[in-house]
Protein backbone atom coordinates (compact mmCIF):
# COMPACT_ATOMS: atom_id res chain seq x y z
CA UNK A 1 0.00 0.00 0.00
CA UNK A 2 1.41 3.27 -0.64
CA UNK A 3 2.02 4.99 2.38
CA UNK A 4 -0.82 7.66 3.19
CA UNK A 5 -0.08 11.60 4.72
CA UNK A 6 -1.92 11.28 7.33
CA UNK A 7 -0.47 8.39 10.31
CA UNK A 8 -2.11 5.77 12.55
CA UNK A 9 0.15 6.43 15.17
CA UNK A 10 -1.48 3.45 17.31
CA UNK A 11 -4.98 4.03 16.61
CA UNK A 12 -6.82 0.55 15.45
CA UNK A 13 -9.05 0.73 13.48
CA UNK A 14 -12.34 0.84 15.86
CA UNK A 15 -10.80 4.20 16.32
CA UNK A 16 -10.92 5.50 13.11
CA UNK A 17 -14.50 4.21 12.78
CA UNK A 18 -15.19 6.24 16.03
CA UNK A 19 -13.67 9.32 13.90
CA UNK A 20 -16.01 9.05 11.25
CA UNK A 21 -19.21 8.56 13.67
CA UNK A 22 -18.44 11.11 15.12
CA UNK A 23 -18.84 13.50 12.20
CA UNK A 24 -21.75 15.52 11.01
CA UNK A 25 -21.58 14.75 7.23
CA UNK A 26 -23.38 11.53 6.16
CA UNK A 27 -20.22 9.55 5.02
CA UNK A 28 -21.02 6.02 2.75
CA UNK A 29 -18.74 4.18 1.14
CA UNK A 30 -19.35 1.97 -1.38
CA UNK A 31 -16.94 -0.61 -3.63
CA UNK A 32 -16.90 -0.83 -7.12
CA UNK A 33 -19.78 -3.17 -7.30
CA UNK A 34 -21.86 -0.25 -5.50
CA UNK A 35 -22.15 -2.63 -2.38
CA UNK A 36 -21.89 -1.01 0.79
CA UNK A 37 -18.64 -1.19 2.29
CA UNK A 38 -19.15 1.45 5.10
CA UNK A 39 -21.70 4.10 6.67
CA UNK A 40 -20.84 6.70 9.35
CA UNK A 41 -23.70 7.12 12.33
CA UNK A 42 -25.29 10.23 10.55
CA UNK A 43 -25.56 8.37 7.26
CA UNK A 44 -27.07 5.17 8.89
CA UNK A 45 -29.73 7.40 10.94
CA UNK A 46 -30.31 8.97 7.49
CA UNK A 47 -30.98 6.06 5.78
CA UNK A 48 -33.05 4.14 8.39
CA UNK A 49 -30.88 1.49 8.91
CA UNK A 50 -27.97 0.18 11.74
CA UNK A 51 -24.40 0.89 10.15
CA UNK A 52 -23.68 -3.09 10.43
CA UNK A 53 -27.65 -3.51 8.44
CA UNK A 54 -25.97 -1.83 5.31
CA UNK A 55 -22.80 -3.63 4.82
CA UNK A 56 -22.92 -5.58 1.32
CA UNK A 57 -26.65 -3.84 0.29
CA UNK A 58 -26.85 -2.45 -3.16
CA UNK A 59 -26.53 0.80 -3.54
CA UNK A 60 -30.32 0.58 -5.64
CA UNK A 61 -31.88 -1.06 -2.50
CA UNK A 62 -30.52 1.77 -0.48
CA UNK A 63 -31.22 5.29 -2.43
CA UNK A 64 -34.33 3.48 -4.04
CA UNK A 65 -33.89 3.20 -8.09
CA UNK A 66 -35.27 6.76 -8.79
CA UNK A 67 -32.07 8.28 -6.72
CA UNK A 68 -29.56 5.46 -7.95
CA UNK A 69 -30.02 6.26 -11.40
CA UNK A 70 -29.31 10.20 -11.03
CA UNK A 71 -26.11 9.44 -9.29
CA UNK A 72 -24.82 6.38 -11.24
CA UNK A 73 -23.02 8.59 -14.28
CA UNK A 74 -21.39 10.63 -11.18
CA UNK A 75 -20.43 7.13 -8.77
CA UNK A 76 -19.12 5.38 -12.49
CA UNK A 77 -17.09 8.72 -13.31
CA UNK A 78 -15.46 8.73 -9.49
CA UNK A 79 -14.12 5.07 -10.40
CA UNK A 80 -12.82 6.24 -12.97
CA UNK A 81 -10.81 8.60 -10.85
CA UNK A 82 -12.52 11.50 -11.49
CA UNK A 83 -14.15 12.99 -8.30
CA UNK A 84 -17.28 15.85 -8.63
CA UNK A 85 -19.89 17.57 -6.44
CA UNK A 86 -23.36 18.57 -7.38
CA UNK A 87 -26.21 19.85 -5.01
CA UNK A 88 -29.45 17.66 -4.40
CA UNK A 89 -32.64 18.10 -2.62
CA UNK A 90 -33.94 15.52 -0.42
CA UNK A 91 -36.41 14.89 2.06
CA UNK A 92 -35.16 14.30 5.59
CA UNK A 93 -36.76 11.73 7.95
CA UNK A 94 -39.48 14.39 9.25
CA UNK A 95 -40.57 15.17 5.27
CA UNK A 96 -38.67 18.41 5.31
CA UNK A 97 -36.89 18.99 1.71
CA UNK A 98 -33.57 19.67 2.42
CA UNK A 99 -30.44 21.54 0.13
CA UNK A 100 -27.29 19.03 0.64
CA UNK A 101 -24.05 19.75 -1.18
CA UNK A 102 -22.88 16.07 -2.22
CA UNK A 103 -19.35 14.93 -3.15
CA UNK A 104 -18.18 11.46 -4.93
CA UNK A 105 -14.70 11.37 -3.97
CA UNK A 106 -12.66 8.05 -5.43
CA UNK A 107 -10.98 6.11 -2.93
CA UNK A 108 -7.83 4.76 -3.88
CA UNK A 109 -5.21 1.98 -2.73
CA UNK A 110 -1.79 1.51 -3.96
CA UNK A 111 -3.38 4.38 -6.73
CA UNK A 112 -6.21 1.60 -7.63
CA UNK A 113 -10.00 3.16 -6.86
CA UNK A 114 -11.28 0.56 -5.24
CA UNK A 115 -14.56 2.62 -3.98
CA UNK A 116 -16.30 5.29 -4.08
CA UNK A 117 -16.95 8.13 -0.97
CA UNK A 118 -20.27 9.92 -0.90
CA UNK A 119 -20.44 12.66 1.61
CA UNK A 120 -23.74 14.70 2.49
CA UNK A 121 -23.27 18.12 3.81
CA UNK A 122 -26.28 19.93 4.43
CA UNK A 123 -26.43 23.83 3.10
CA UNK A 124 -30.28 24.48 3.79
CA UNK A 125 -29.11 27.75 5.95
CA UNK A 126 -26.21 28.98 3.45
CA UNK A 127 -28.98 28.44 0.52
CA UNK A 128 -31.25 30.29 2.86
CA UNK A 129 -28.87 33.24 3.46
CA UNK A 130 -28.54 33.39 -0.58
CA UNK A 131 -32.10 33.67 -0.77
CA UNK A 132 -32.52 36.10 1.78
CA UNK A 133 -29.81 38.27 0.31
CA UNK A 134 -31.51 38.21 -2.94
CA UNK A 135 -34.77 39.03 -1.80
CA UNK A 136 -33.18 41.92 0.39
CA UNK A 137 -31.43 43.25 -2.36
CA UNK A 138 -34.37 43.28 -4.64
CA UNK A 139 -36.12 44.97 -2.01
CA UNK A 140 -33.20 47.73 -1.97
CA UNK A 141 -33.24 47.80 -5.91
CA UNK A 142 -37.16 48.78 -5.78
CA UNK A 143 -36.83 51.18 -3.16
CA UNK A 144 -33.82 52.87 -5.19
CA UNK A 145 -36.07 52.81 -8.17
CA UNK A 146 -39.05 53.98 -6.67
CA UNK A 147 -36.77 56.74 -5.38
CA UNK A 148 -35.25 57.71 -8.64
CA UNK A 149 -38.99 57.92 -10.10
CA UNK A 150 -40.27 60.22 -7.20
CA UNK A 151 -36.93 62.31 -7.82
CA UNK A 152 -37.79 62.63 -11.54
CA UNK A 153 -41.15 63.10 -11.43
CA UNK A 154 -40.78 65.82 -8.61
CA UNK A 155 -37.81 67.69 -10.58
CA UNK A 156 -40.32 67.74 -14.11
CA UNK A 157 -43.32 68.84 -11.67
CA UNK A 158 -41.02 71.94 -10.21
CA UNK A 159 -40.30 73.57 -13.10
CA UNK A 160 -44.79 73.36 -14.28
CA UNK A 161 -45.61 74.43 -10.60
CA UNK A 162 -43.09 77.48 -10.58
CA UNK A 163 -44.51 78.85 -14.08
CA UNK A 164 -48.15 78.24 -12.47
CA UNK A 165 -47.05 80.07 -10.00
CA UNK A 166 -45.75 82.70 -12.08
CA UNK A 167 -49.29 82.99 -13.74
CA UNK A 168 -50.96 83.65 -10.43
CA UNK A 169 -48.99 86.51 -9.62
CA UNK A 170 -50.98 89.85 -9.87
CA UNK A 171 -52.87 91.17 -11.73
CA UNK A 172 -55.33 88.52 -12.77
CA UNK A 173 -55.92 88.96 -16.45
CA UNK A 174 -58.97 90.65 -16.89
CA UNK A 175 -60.40 88.91 -20.12
CA UNK A 176 -62.09 85.82 -19.05
CA UNK A 177 -59.92 85.39 -15.58
CA UNK A 178 -62.25 82.24 -14.06
CA UNK A 179 -61.12 80.44 -17.87
CA UNK A 180 -57.92 81.62 -16.80
CA UNK A 181 -57.61 80.03 -12.85
CA UNK A 182 -59.69 76.97 -14.64
CA UNK A 183 -56.61 76.07 -16.62
CA UNK A 184 -54.39 76.47 -13.94
CA UNK A 185 -56.52 74.38 -11.61
CA UNK A 186 -56.04 71.46 -14.46
CA UNK A 187 -52.55 72.37 -14.94
CA UNK A 188 -52.12 71.37 -11.20
CA UNK A 189 -54.61 68.21 -11.08
CA UNK A 190 -52.15 67.28 -13.80
CA UNK A 191 -49.30 67.85 -11.98
CA UNK A 192 -50.95 65.76 -8.97
CA UNK A 193 -51.12 62.88 -11.31
CA UNK A 194 -47.84 63.18 -12.85
CA UNK A 195 -46.51 62.76 -9.34
CA UNK A 196 -48.63 60.14 -8.53
CA UNK A 197 -47.76 58.44 -11.50
CA UNK A 198 -44.48 58.86 -10.52
CA UNK A 199 -44.11 56.37 -7.36
CA UNK A 200 -45.03 53.52 -9.74
CA UNK A 201 -42.07 51.47 -9.45
CA UNK A 202 -40.91 48.80 -12.46
CA UNK A 203 -43.03 46.04 -12.45
CA UNK A 204 -41.57 43.10 -10.09
CA UNK A 205 -39.37 40.37 -11.55
CA UNK A 206 -41.32 37.89 -11.08
CA UNK A 207 -44.42 37.04 -12.87
CA UNK A 208 -47.25 37.00 -10.43
CA UNK A 209 -45.36 40.26 -8.07
CA UNK A 210 -44.37 38.07 -5.34
CA UNK A 211 -40.59 37.19 -3.91
CA UNK A 212 -40.94 33.34 -2.69
CA UNK A 213 -39.78 33.24 1.20
CA UNK A 214 -38.36 29.44 -0.37
CA UNK A 215 -34.90 28.14 -0.39
CA UNK A 216 -34.12 28.03 -4.48
CA UNK A 217 -34.19 24.50 -5.48
CA UNK A 218 -32.12 22.34 -8.07
CA UNK A 219 -34.04 21.09 -10.84
CA UNK A 220 -36.75 18.58 -10.09
CA UNK A 221 -34.77 15.52 -11.74
CA UNK A 222 -32.42 15.80 -9.04
CA UNK A 223 -35.10 15.97 -5.79
CA UNK A 224 -35.58 12.73 -4.34
CA UNK A 225 -37.48 11.29 -1.74
CA UNK A 226 -34.55 9.18 -1.08
CA UNK A 227 -31.98 8.20 1.08
CA UNK A 228 -33.72 10.36 3.38
CA UNK A 229 -37.21 9.32 3.11
CA UNK A 230 -38.80 6.37 4.43
CA UNK A 231 -40.17 4.86 1.14
CA UNK A 232 -36.96 2.54 -0.61
CA UNK A 233 -37.73 0.22 -3.12
CA UNK A 234 -35.10 -2.58 -3.77
CA UNK A 235 -33.63 -3.80 -6.92
CA UNK A 236 -36.95 -5.60 -8.03
CA UNK A 237 -39.06 -2.99 -7.40
CA UNK A 238 -40.33 -4.18 -4.12
CA UNK A 239 -41.17 -2.11 -1.00
CA UNK A 240 -38.60 -2.09 1.39
CA UNK A 241 -40.44 -2.20 5.19
CA UNK A 242 -39.76 1.24 7.20
CA UNK A 243 -36.80 1.26 9.81
CA UNK A 244 -37.51 0.90 13.53
CA UNK A 245 -35.85 3.62 15.63
CA UNK A 246 -34.70 0.78 16.97
CA UNK A 247 -32.47 -0.04 13.47
CA UNK A 248 -30.97 3.32 13.80
CA UNK A 249 -28.72 2.20 16.53
CA UNK A 250 -25.47 1.56 16.48
CA UNK A 251 -23.60 -1.67 17.66
CA UNK A 252 -21.90 -0.43 20.85
CA UNK A 253 -18.31 -2.43 19.48
CA UNK A 254 -16.58 -1.19 16.85
CA UNK A 255 -14.36 -4.53 16.41
CA UNK A 256 -16.58 -6.13 14.16
CA UNK A 257 -17.32 -3.34 11.74
CA UNK A 258 -13.64 -2.77 11.15
CA UNK A 259 -12.40 -6.29 10.93
CA UNK A 260 -11.40 -6.38 7.57
CA UNK A 261 -12.12 -2.58 6.47
CA UNK A 262 -8.92 -1.15 8.12
CA UNK A 263 -7.17 -0.37 5.38
CA UNK A 264 -10.31 0.74 3.47
CA UNK A 265 -11.68 3.02 6.06
CA UNK A 266 -7.89 4.96 6.46
CA UNK A 267 -7.96 5.28 3.10
CA UNK A 268 -11.56 6.85 3.06
CA UNK A 269 -10.29 9.19 5.43
CA UNK A 270 -7.30 10.01 4.25
CA UNK A 271 -9.19 11.25 1.01
CA UNK A 272 -12.29 12.54 2.78
CA UNK A 273 -12.94 16.45 2.20
CA UNK A 274 -12.85 17.18 5.84
CA UNK A 275 -10.19 18.31 7.83
CA UNK A 276 -10.29 15.66 10.73
CA UNK A 277 -7.46 15.21 13.34
CA UNK A 278 -7.53 13.28 16.61
CA UNK A 279 -5.45 13.72 19.65
CA UNK A 280 -5.00 11.77 23.21
CA UNK A 281 -5.16 12.61 26.75
CA UNK A 282 -1.92 14.43 26.21
CA UNK A 283 -2.72 16.80 23.47
CA UNK A 284 -0.72 15.42 21.31
CA UNK A 285 -1.60 14.97 17.75
CA UNK A 286 -1.99 11.20 16.77
CA UNK A 287 -3.43 11.41 13.59
CA UNK A 288 -3.87 13.99 10.80
CA UNK A 289 -5.64 13.54 7.29
CA UNK A 290 -4.67 14.57 4.13
CA UNK A 291 -7.06 17.71 4.54
CA UNK A 292 -5.85 18.05 7.56
CA UNK A 293 -2.01 18.05 6.33
CA UNK A 294 -2.49 20.52 3.78
CA UNK A 295 -4.12 23.03 6.76
CA UNK A 296 -1.18 22.40 8.91
CA UNK A 297 1.36 22.83 5.32
CA UNK A 298 0.15 26.25 5.13
CA UNK A 299 1.55 27.28 8.83
CA UNK A 300 4.98 25.24 8.16
CA UNK A 301 3.94 21.96 9.58
CA UNK A 302 4.93 19.08 7.36
CA UNK A 303 5.66 16.36 10.25
CA UNK A 304 2.83 17.23 12.96
CA UNK A 305 1.94 14.18 14.27
CA UNK A 306 3.15 13.15 17.65
CA UNK A 307 3.56 16.38 18.70
CA UNK A 308 1.76 18.44 21.15
CA UNK A 309 -0.86 21.17 20.41
CA UNK A 310 1.39 23.80 22.07
CA UNK A 311 4.47 23.07 19.87
CA UNK A 312 2.07 23.04 16.93
CA UNK A 313 -0.25 26.37 16.94
CA UNK A 314 1.18 29.88 17.99
CA UNK A 315 0.79 31.39 21.97
CA UNK A 316 -2.39 33.43 20.42
CA UNK A 317 -3.86 30.75 19.05
CA UNK A 318 -3.59 28.66 22.21
CA UNK A 319 -4.77 30.99 24.10
CA UNK A 320 -8.16 31.58 22.54
CA UNK A 321 -8.53 27.87 22.55
CA UNK A 322 -7.38 26.76 25.66
CA UNK A 323 -10.81 26.74 27.34
CA UNK A 324 -11.95 24.58 24.43
CA UNK A 325 -9.00 22.00 24.60
CA UNK A 326 -9.59 21.59 28.66
CA UNK A 327 -13.44 21.11 28.34
CA UNK A 328 -13.24 18.57 25.45
CA UNK A 329 -11.04 16.55 27.67
CA UNK A 330 -13.21 16.56 30.58
CA UNK A 331 -15.78 15.28 27.92
CA UNK A 332 -17.70 18.30 26.94
CA UNK A 333 -18.41 18.06 23.02
CA UNK A 334 -17.13 21.58 21.65
CA UNK A 335 -18.22 23.47 18.94
CA UNK A 336 -16.93 26.89 17.91
CA UNK A 337 -15.60 29.97 15.26
CA UNK A 338 -12.67 31.03 14.78
CA UNK A 339 -11.38 33.08 12.30
CA UNK A 340 -7.68 32.88 11.06
CA UNK A 341 -5.20 34.65 8.85
CA UNK A 342 -3.19 32.02 6.61
CA UNK A 343 0.38 33.27 5.97
CA UNK A 344 -0.65 34.53 2.58
CA UNK A 345 -2.59 36.74 4.37
CA UNK A 346 -5.90 35.35 3.71
CA UNK A 347 -8.69 35.79 6.12
CA UNK A 348 -10.29 32.02 6.51
CA UNK A 349 -13.51 31.32 8.70
CA UNK A 350 -13.95 27.87 10.41
CA UNK A 351 -16.66 25.96 12.28
CA UNK A 352 -14.90 23.66 14.51
CA UNK A 353 -16.06 21.12 16.57
CA UNK A 354 -14.26 19.00 19.08
CA UNK A 355 -15.61 15.95 20.15
CA UNK A 356 -14.41 13.24 23.36
CA UNK A 357 -12.99 10.00 22.28
CA UNK A 358 -14.28 8.12 24.81
CA UNK A 359 -13.06 4.13 25.52
CA UNK A 360 -14.51 2.11 28.63
CA UNK A 361 -16.42 5.24 29.72
CA UNK A 362 -13.00 7.35 30.04
CA UNK A 363 -11.85 10.59 27.54
CA UNK A 364 -8.81 9.05 26.07
CA UNK A 365 -8.76 12.08 23.59
CA UNK A 366 -10.58 14.25 21.27
CA UNK A 367 -11.49 14.17 17.83
CA UNK A 368 -11.12 17.83 16.35
CA UNK A 369 -13.01 18.42 13.07
CA UNK A 370 -12.74 22.11 10.75
CA UNK A 371 -15.01 23.02 8.48
CA UNK A 372 -14.40 26.28 5.96
CA UNK A 373 -17.08 28.25 6.56
CA UNK A 374 -14.93 31.79 4.38
CA UNK A 375 -18.28 31.96 2.17
CA UNK A 376 -20.86 30.91 4.36
CA UNK A 377 -19.39 33.81 6.32
CA UNK A 378 -19.28 36.50 3.67
CA UNK A 379 -22.37 35.82 2.85
CA UNK A 380 -23.33 36.34 6.10
CA UNK A 381 -21.47 39.70 6.26
CA UNK A 382 -23.48 40.66 2.47
CA UNK A 383 -27.00 39.78 4.24
CA UNK A 384 -26.28 42.09 7.10
CA UNK A 385 -25.37 44.96 4.01
CA UNK A 386 -28.12 44.02 2.49
CA UNK A 387 -30.74 44.65 5.79
CA UNK A 388 -29.21 47.70 6.56
CA UNK A 389 -29.20 49.38 3.14
CA UNK A 390 -32.81 48.10 3.10
CA UNK A 391 -33.69 49.68 6.51
CA UNK A 392 -32.35 52.69 5.99
CA UNK A 393 -33.62 53.15 2.33
CA UNK A 394 -37.07 51.83 4.15
CA UNK A 395 -36.60 55.11 6.63
CA UNK A 396 -35.97 57.62 3.85
CA UNK A 397 -38.52 56.00 1.91
CA UNK A 398 -41.20 56.50 4.44
CA UNK A 399 -40.23 60.00 5.11
CA UNK A 400 -40.45 61.04 1.83
CA UNK A 401 -44.12 59.23 1.41
CA UNK A 402 -44.96 61.37 4.40
CA UNK A 403 -43.89 64.17 2.15
CA UNK A 404 -45.04 63.27 -0.63
CA UNK A 405 -48.53 63.06 0.38
CA UNK A 406 -48.41 66.49 2.36
CA UNK A 407 -47.51 67.97 -1.81
CA UNK A 408 -50.14 65.46 -2.80
CA UNK A 409 -52.93 66.97 -0.53
CA UNK A 410 -51.51 70.64 -0.95
CA UNK A 411 -51.45 70.47 -4.77
CA UNK A 412 -55.18 69.39 -4.21
CA UNK A 413 -56.10 72.23 -1.88
CA UNK A 414 -54.50 74.80 -4.12
CA UNK A 415 -56.55 73.59 -7.13
CA UNK A 416 -59.63 73.09 -5.58
CA UNK A 417 -59.09 77.38 -4.20
CA UNK A 418 -58.69 77.78 -7.92
CA UNK A 419 -61.76 76.54 -8.85
CA UNK A 420 -63.42 78.23 -6.16
CA UNK A 421 -61.97 81.77 -6.95
CA UNK A 422 -63.21 81.28 -10.66
CA UNK A 423 -66.78 81.09 -9.14
CA UNK A 424 -66.19 84.01 -6.14
CA UNK A 425 -66.58 86.70 -8.39
CA UNK A 426 -65.61 89.88 -5.43
CA UNK A 427 -63.69 86.97 -2.94
CA UNK A 428 -61.38 85.78 -5.82
CA UNK A 429 -58.60 88.10 -5.15
CA UNK A 430 -58.44 86.51 -1.22
CA UNK A 431 -59.04 82.88 -3.06
CA UNK A 432 -56.42 83.07 -5.25
CA UNK A 433 -53.81 84.29 -2.32
CA UNK A 434 -54.73 81.27 -0.35
CA UNK A 435 -54.23 79.03 -3.32
CA UNK A 436 -50.68 80.34 -4.01
CA UNK A 437 -49.71 79.71 -0.23
CA UNK A 438 -50.42 75.86 -0.58
CA UNK A 439 -48.78 76.28 -4.13
CA UNK A 440 -45.52 77.85 -2.43
CA UNK A 441 -46.07 75.36 0.72
CA UNK A 442 -46.15 72.63 -2.47
CA UNK A 443 -43.06 73.52 -3.90
CA UNK A 444 -40.90 73.59 -0.75
CA UNK A 445 -42.21 70.21 0.13
CA UNK A 446 -40.79 68.98 -3.82
CA UNK A 447 -37.61 70.91 -3.57
CA UNK A 448 -36.67 69.21 -0.93
CA UNK A 449 -37.92 66.29 -2.40
CA UNK A 450 -35.93 66.67 -5.26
Amino acid sequence: MEKPVGSFDGLDGSSLVAVLDSLPELVAFWDRGERCVFANAAAAAAFGRSAEGLREVPLVDVLGTHAATLMRSRFLNALKGEGSEQERALFDGEGELRQYRTTYTPVCIDEVVIGVAIVLVDITEELNTQAQIFRDSLQVARLTERHRLMVTAGSEVLARLRRTLDQLQPPIPDDQPEAHLHRLAEELRNCTRRLRQGTRASPPASEDGTVSNTVPTTAPSTVSTSPLSVDRRNSDGGLLAAASSAQACFPPSFVHRTARLEAEVFALLDQLPVVITVWDRTRSLRYANRAAEAVLAKWGHTRATGRRLEQIVSEDFLRVHEAHAEDVLHGRTQSFHRRQISPDGQEHHFHVRYVPRIADGEVIGAFAYASDITDAMKAGEELIAARSAYAALQERQAIEDRLHQSILQELFAAAMLLDTAARAGGDMPARVEESRTYLQMALDGLTQLS
